[in-house]
């Protein structure tokens, strides 16, 4: 008589922690911005240890800290985006009206640039015909 052959124990699944500290956005600091989810006011708080930056954002029973970290950083886009930051850029480019940097063609003092061909070979180095006589 055999013995009973046993079955293996089930693999336990490691599940994947995500962080809860984060490089801060304004001193660059690595690993110095805590996120705390207080889910009976349903706020996320931010607070940077070495800079004075902090954060508030909304929260529900789904979201992680990586959700308020995602929100601040997209409420610093905007901001950097704003009406402001547009009327910055504009002043500070070249070119017409705003639309950009003049071509380089066009600057003065610039050489025209040089022609090439199919395989990239420029043609003033181009093997013609005609000159094989």
């Amino acid at each position: 008589m055999g013995k009973r052959k046993s079955a293996r124990k089930p693999v336990a699944k490691t599940k994947i922690r995500l962080d809860s500290v984060f490089d801060c956005l304004f001193c660059n600091h690595e690993k110095t911005v805590s996120v705390k989810m207080d889910n009976e006011s349903k706020v996320g708080h931010i607070h940077c240890s070495v800079c004075p930056a902090s954060y508030q954002a909304p929260i529900n029973y789904l979201s992680d800290p990586i959700d308020v970290y995602s929100d601040w950083i997209d409420a610093c886009e905007n901001a950097n985006s704003g009406p402001g930051a547009q009327a910055a850029s504009r002043s500070s480019g070249g070119g017409a009206a705003g639309r950009g940097p003049p071509s380089l063609a066009s600057r003065p003092g610039r050489p025209a640039p040089r022609r090439v061909d199919s395989y990239g070979v420029p043609d003033e180095l181009d093997d013609a015909e005609d000159d094989f006589e």
